[in-house]
């Protein structure tokens, strides 16, 4: 790891098992493996280091939803492949039934089972 780069991010979803079957899907397409898995929680490592780490909301709060308009994390984005790497995986995406939220080119915006938005930048942005 590089001095200044994330470590971790750590986010917690109200349906692990839910959040789990796009994530891992996603997390694998962009390069990520399986780092550690228990009860509450599972977390993918990235091979330059960086980790994603998704956590079982507590049954008190499972009421409370995502708001990016609210304080607390708007988004996350990732680096992509080419515009045609882009295109293929909007494509997968509509086949899944996942909500896209912005196409523009080298840019693609969409929401996890969460309502959480994720976005991916073709390679050089």
């Amino acid at each position: 790891m590089e001095f200044g780069q994330v470590h971790h991010i750590e986010y917690y979803v109200n349906d692990l098992k839910q959040s789990n079957l796009f994530w891992n899907w996603f997390l694998q397409k962009l390069g990520y493996t399986k780092y550690s898995e228990w009860d509450e929680g599972i977390s993918w490592a990235h091979r330059n280091g960086t980790y994603l780490v998704f956590c079982q909301v507590a049954a008190d709060f499972l009421k409370t939803t995502n708001n990016r308009q609210g304080n607390g994390l708007n988004h996350i984005a990732f680096k992509g492949g080419t515009e045609a790497e882009l295109d293929v995986l909007q494509e997968e995406l509509e086949d899944k039934s996942v909500k896209i939220l912005k196409r523009d080119g080298d840019y693609l915006c969409f929401e996890d089972s969460n309502q959480f938005a994720i976005e991916v930048y073709a390679a050089g942005k």
